[in-house]
């Protein structure tokens, strides 16, 4: 029996797991004990014959480290790997991998967001180049700290009043439609700042909540996840 070869998207909060040629996504809360346990008992099972590995988090690789790939080779892929002209600083490895792969396969100048824990709006250029972005808090982060700082609240509701008059459609507004605006807005700005029109894709656990909002904009899930599989193809 062949062993699988798996693939492992760790961001600030989870952790997508995939086969090398399977379609199937599994998705783990690694900052949770449980979590942590449920991964470990699926890479037992599997029994890779090697993780390939992007992360954003130094935290959480510190656990997964210990807990989880420690048993099995690995190769945890970084900035320098990825095949782009990279023009920024200090990158996570999420925004590298999906720019590269949106890239790839369009052959043309691309907008990417990703709408996880952080907003990330990224651009690159016809050619490969990779100018960075805008990095702000993400919807579920938005929503969780104003609930906290202002209780009394009502949770959003979504509302096709152009300007809401009860509490919950404010809310909703500042919130969802003001992220889906706010990413729109920056992939526009940077389009007028390089003199071109770019392909959009968007991706990131709360995208399917801002997708309505944002209808030029293809959703793609697991950008970073196909990044690896076409790497990882590479050496297998």
């Amino acid at each position: 029996m062949i062993k699988p070869v798996l693939l492992a998207d760790v961001g600030n909060s989870r952790v997508k797991v995939c086969q090398l040629g399977t379609a199937e996504v599994r998705v783990f809360d690694w900052q949770s004990g449980e979590g942590r346990r449920a991964l470990r008992t699926l890479v037992e099972e599997l029994q890779p014959q090697f993780i390939h590995v992007a992360s954003t988090s130094p935290r959480a690789d510190a656990f997964l480290d210990n807990e989880c790939w420690f048993r099995f080779p690995m190769q945890r892929w970084l900035p320098a790997d990825v095949p782009l002209q990279i023009l920024t600083e200090g990158t996570g490895m999420d925004r590298l991998l999906s720019a590269w792969i949106a890239w790839q396969q369009h052959q043309g100048a691309v907008l990417i967001a990703d709408c996880g824990t952080a907003f990330t709006v990224d651009f690159v250029d016809t050619d490969g180049r990779f100018h960075g972005g805008a990095i702000g808090a993400g919807l579920s982060v938005q929503e969780r700290a104003l609930a906290e700082a202002c209780p009394h609240l009502s949770a959003a509701m979504a509302t096709e009043v152009a300007i809401p008059a009860d509490t919950a459609g404010a809310v909703f507004a500042g919130t969802s439609l003001a992220v889906a605006y706010a990413i729109e807005g920056l992939g526009k700005r940077f389009e007028q700042a390089q003199d071109c029109t770019a392909a959009r894709f968007l991706s990131g656990g709360d995208s399917p909540r801002l997708q309505e909002f944002l209808p030029s904009w293809q959703r793609r899930e697991n950008l970073v996840l196909e990044a690896l599989a076409y790497l990882a193809a590479r050496e297998h």
